[in-house]
């Protein structure tokens, strides 16, 4: 009789186990949806996420516009790294080296050093002057045909040589890199991207450059206003370029860093750990790392106007979360990557929309000096929620925890000092300083 009570109790222990387990699993699942959901649907804003964990795939969407696994957006600046696999297939099969002149494969362009090397274009270190992001706008909402017929690489303006071998992100390199390709292969560079990258690894609904005729198109806000009437494939294409024109969906990314990362589909293994950035870089081949609880991962983000595109890849879990937005930058980008990460990891999601926050922050309402960046912080208290305000932005904060407050949109956190509470504590990755308040 008692190895019956004791299978009986064992029986119902397991099942609350599994029970708990997975309730826990749903409540971290709908408290992510939930707590962005009516305060997207309010600013009319949408995120399209994947999820892959544990060799398992989920996708889901936040606010509004019904951004999921199949609608196409802009990866924006994550072209690069396909650029820059493009780039390291040519040095595989021995076409060229990484520390070839670009001068050997472009005729003289003004502005621009022709004994500058494929690598120093491709790890953002050439010291080049921008050509394709300082008149976005103006390309993106131009009538005229004229805008586009202009040549691009007309319009370099001095580059710093003293910046050469240092670190400083500029279109231009991987627009150049885009032309080098095409001279090596004779080829051009949307037919490479198809016949390399696209079809090998079945990306059925990706494309080389956005156009309105694309099924499935997300539609493209910008300053809260729709602009898809105003897409030019020619934008995307001749302006954008190697540097950021591929339009593509959550599940073909997907298979693209899964493909990278986990097959040599594309590139051999050795060629792809020479992409990554390493310890003391800040961007590697067409590759940036992040770290998030002491964890590296790769992968490589973008924003056009209309789009944007946050990926990050854990070589050691294998797990991989994306997330996308059809406004030019992700609304709570920092607090939804953050959930999105922790879910991956199977860690408790802590950060909160919560209703009390100004009960329990109201200690916190105040004027700061921000002495390290010359800069005022204040935090104020509106309509039962708190935000920051600082060189002329106001963003949203969020809980994580008792004594802390979280930036929705770039992961600054705010913590409560106990033993003197006029002071707090800022925090941004690896910057840390101790706020006084000045005024209350």
């Amino acid at each position: 009789m008692k190895t019956i009570q004791n299978l009986i109790l064992y029986v119902i222990l397991a099942c609350l186990a599994i029970f708990n387990a997975i309730s826990a699993q749903e409540q971290t699942l709908s408290s992510i949806t939930n707590k962005y959901t009516t305060k997207l649907k309010q600013e009319n804003k949408g995120v399209g996420i994947l999820i892959k964990k544990n060799n398992n795939t989920e996708t889901t969407s936040l606010g509004n516009f019904d951004l999921n696994g199949n609608t196409v957006f802009n990866v924006g600046s994550a072209t690069k790294t396909f650029t820059a696999i493009l780039m390291l297939q040519e040095e595989e099969k021995g076409t060229l080296q990484l520390t070839d002149s670009i001068g050997a494969y472009l005729s003289p362009i003004k502005n621009v050093d022709g004994s500058l090397t494929i690598e120093s274009l491709l790890k953002h270190q050439s010291g080049l002057g921008e050509i394709v992001g300082r008149d976005t706008r103006v390309y993106f909402y131009a009538t005229k045909d004229s805008v586009y017929r202009k040549n691009v690489l007309n319009k370099f303006p001095k580059s710093d040589p003293s910046m050469v071998g240092h670190y400083s992100y500029c279109n231009s390199n991987y627009i150049l890199l885009g032309k080098i390709i095409e001279k090596v292969t004779d080829k051009d560079y949307f037919d490479l991207l198809r016949e390399r990258i696209f079809i090998p690894l079945q990306m059925d609904d990706s494309y080389p450059y956005v156009s309105k005729t694309i099924k499935n198109l997300a539609r493209p806000y910008d300053k809260n206003k729709d602009v898809y009437e105003l897409l030019d494939y020619r934008f995307f294409a001749d302006y954008a370029f190697s540097a950021g024109s591929i339009a593509s969906t959550l599940f073909d990314m997907e298979k693209f860093y899964t493909g990278l990362f986990e097959t040599e589909i594309l590139l051999k293994k050795e060629t792809v750990n020479k992409m990554l950035p390493s310890a003391e870089e800040k961007y590697g081949l067409g590759l940036m790392s992040y770290t998030h609880d002491n964890t590296i991962h790769y992968g490589h983000g973008g924003n056009n106007i209309g789009y944007a595109f946050r990926n990050t890849y854990d070589p050691t879990t294998k797990n991989l979360v994306l997330l996308f937005s059809n406004n030019r930058s992700i609304p709570f980008k920092a607090s939804i990557q953050k959930d999105m990460l922790d879910y991956s990891n199977s860690k408790k999601v802590t950060t909160s929309l919560n209703q009390n926050i100004v009960a329990d922050f109201k200690d916190f309402v105040g004027e700061y000096n921000l002495v390290e960046a010359n800069a005022k912080l204040e935090i104020v208290a509106e309509n039962n929620e708190m935000y920051m305000l600082i060189q002329g932005q106001k963003v949203l904060l969020a809980y994580e925890d008792i004594n802390t407050l979280y930036d929705v949109k770039v992961g600054v956190r705010l913590q409560r000092k106990p033993t003197d509470k006029s002071i707090i504590t800022f925090r941004q990755d690896s910057f840390k300083a101790e706020l006084k308040r000045v005024t209350k």
